[in-house]
């Protein structure tokens, strides 16, 4: 008895001392896998499981394989693995992201974290995340999206979620296009990649607490790309593994030229580069793959930064036609072609375009030149009319930072037709075919702890600028932006996440006083479809009007942020139909 007493004394005094217990998952009863993971601050993390093969060989640009473990093995998964191939130092100009530091071919693993003490029969909803970075960058174990607090901070609030992401293929590695590649069927494997970490959930989560029938996608930039296209994916032929979906600046359609052959372009550049061209283009395919990982990677990387404005982002990018995307996106949603009665949260941050805007702007020459080189497909006549849309008088010259009404004009462009209109669009689409029980919400975020970083760059013209939703939904105001962030910006970062794990949890943002107040969901009224500001200094519901027609350039709708003056126009741009 006194031996028993003391132990149970020191298993007790672990945590007083620094030390934690080691926490277990029994993956698999009938082959004996366990998965052996970390507990710090109340939050056990599961970290580089291996779901997918390796990617290197004849795998190279091939869909993903499952991975299956011996029986009996014990996944040590406390150390984080690998990123995907990818450029080291990703957005030098905006330092958000870690520099990478451990690349492979053997990168398709995916982490799991959850609420201290969580049981196996828990049934707590899942949400898993998808990370952007202009399909070219990204991974897992970026500080940016380290889940600590989203995961401590929810469940304090009444909220315990299971937290998933994944790894996958980016750049060339998960979206080349070539006749090869489209004759194989091997198209878009990056989403597959994707795809395949979500069936794995669907078969593994319950072990670790979670419900399978109660998951949540989100995704930021081109992992909400990611997320419209997982809804759009196989037209909606093969039901969905979720229930639930956050897009936040970003969807089905946002990636202009998907529809193209742009991507098939760059790959073939990359080719002549690493002096794969031939004739017969299963034998580049070969070439390809057998070149030595570095070698293929430095040229690709030479080449994404020699074509792309930002620092080598959004070159390859997805391919449609292809079994996973049958037809251009909006068709797909125009068509009803999709995965219907998902709940969608669907956003853009209020200046989402800042980062991807000149700022030499000076002339409606230049903004019609910046327009045609962007979006390939936009006519003469289109360009005419949105700059009619966005009279250079309705916005500032910003003379301290030497930026002229035409960036913020163009910036505002940007920000409408690569964020607001896919958005828009998807909840459009919802509405139409999916069961009227089902739940859409709208929102802008009007709010950034990137404040005092935009400053020390000499370049607040940024605003609310991309990537400034990251910090909230992941609740970092206190721990990784302590320095930056504002009182207020600590009341929204845990606001926000709670609101994201209440839709999670129930398919309601709202509940709870804990959560961001207001929502209502976005019924189409007369053209009306109300929607939230989050933060700033006037937090209120704005509608939206939403009338645009693909045909008709004369219909564009607008942005109200209240019912009675209108503050924005935008246009509807397709970019993906060539």
């Amino acid at each position: 008895m006194y031996r028993y007493s003391y132990a149970v004394a020191i298993l007790l005094a672990f945590p007083a001392l620094g030390l934690s217990i080691v926490p277990i998952v029994n993956l698999d009863g009938r082959s004996g896998l366990t998965v052996k993971g970390t507990l710090a601050n109340n939050v056990e993390s599961f970290l580089n499981i291996r779901v997918g093969a390796s990617t290197a060989g004849s795998n190279r640009f091939a869909p993903p394989k499952a991975y299956t473990y011996p029986p009996g093995s014990v996944i040590d998964a406390t150390q984080p693995g690998a990123a995907c191939p990818q450029q080291m130092v990703p957005l030098e100009s905006f330092p958000i992201f870690d520099n990478v530091t451990n690349i492979s071919e053997d990168c398709l693993t995916l982490r799991v974290d959850r609420p201290a003490n969580t049981s196996s029969n828990a049934k707590l909803p899942v949400m898993v995340y998808i990370y952007g970075g202009g399909d070219s960058i990204g991974q897992i174990y970026d500080s940016a999206y380290d889940p600590t607090m989203l995961v401590s901070g929810v469940a304090s609030n009444g909220f315990p979620i299971i937290y998933v992401a994944m790894n996958y293929r980016v750049g060339l590695f998960g979206f080349a296009s070539s006749p090869a590649l489209s004759a194989a069927d091997s198209l878009n494997v990056a989403l597959l990649d994707q795809r395949l970490a979500l069936l794995w959930v669907q078969q593994n989560i319950e072990a670790f607490g979670g419900d399978p029938g109660n998951v949540t996608i989100f995704g930021e930039s081109d992992g909400a790309t990611a997320v419209g296209l997982q809804i759009t994916a196989y037209g909606g032929k093969v039901p969905a593994p979720f229930k639930r979906a956050v897009m936040q600046s970003g969807g089905a359609t946002a990636d202009a030229g998907t529809a193209s052959n742009i991507t098939a372009i760059h790959t073939a550049a990359v080719i002549k580069l690493v002096n794969c061209t031939s004739s017969d283009s299963s034998d580049e395919l070969a070439c390809l793959r057998a070149l030595p990982l570095q070698i293929l990677l430095t040229a690709e990387v030479e080449y994404e930064k020699s074509v792309s404005p930002f620092g080598g982002l959004d070159v390859f990018i997805p391919t449609s036609p292809s079994s996973f995307i049958p037809s251009n996106p909006s068709e797909l949603l125009y068509s009803g072609q999709f995965a219907h009665d998902i709940d969608i949260i669907t956003g853009w941050n209020e200046n989402d375009g800042s980062l991807f805007t000149p700022t030499d702007l000076i002339s409606d020459t230049d903004v019609s030149e910046f327009l045609a080189s962007t979006y390939p497909g936009l006519s003469k006549q289109n360009i005419k009319n949105a700059l009619a849309l966005y009279p250079e008088s309705s916005f500032p010259n910003d003379a301290a930072e030497n930026v002229t009404a035409q960036y913020f004009r163009t910036s505002q462009i940007v920000r409408d037709s690569e964020f607001t209109c896919p958005s828009l669009l998807a909840v459009q689409a919802n509405l139409k075919y999916s069961q009227a029980s089902t739940r859409n919400y709208l929102y802008s975020l009007n709010q950034t702890v990137f404040e005092p970083i935009s400053a020390e760059l000499h370049a607040s013209y940024y605003g609310v600028s991309h990537l400034s939703d990251i910090p909230f939904v992941f609740n970092q105001a206190t721990m990784r932006y302590a320095s930056e962030a504002s009182p207020a910006d600590i009341s929204l970062s845990s606001r926000m996440s709670t609101t994201w794990a209440s839709f999670a949890t129930s398919g309601n943002p709202s509940h709870g006083s804990a959560t961001i107040q207001g929502w209502s969901t976005a019924k189409a009224s007369a053209g009306l479809y109300d929607m939230l500001i989050i933060g700033g200094p006037d937090i209120y519901q704005g509608r939206i009007v939403a009338q645009s027609s693909r045909n008709n350039t004369n219909n564009f709708p607008k942005f109200l942020t209240t019912p009675a003056a209108s503050r924005y126009v935008f246009v509807q741009l397709v970019k993906d139909v060539v």
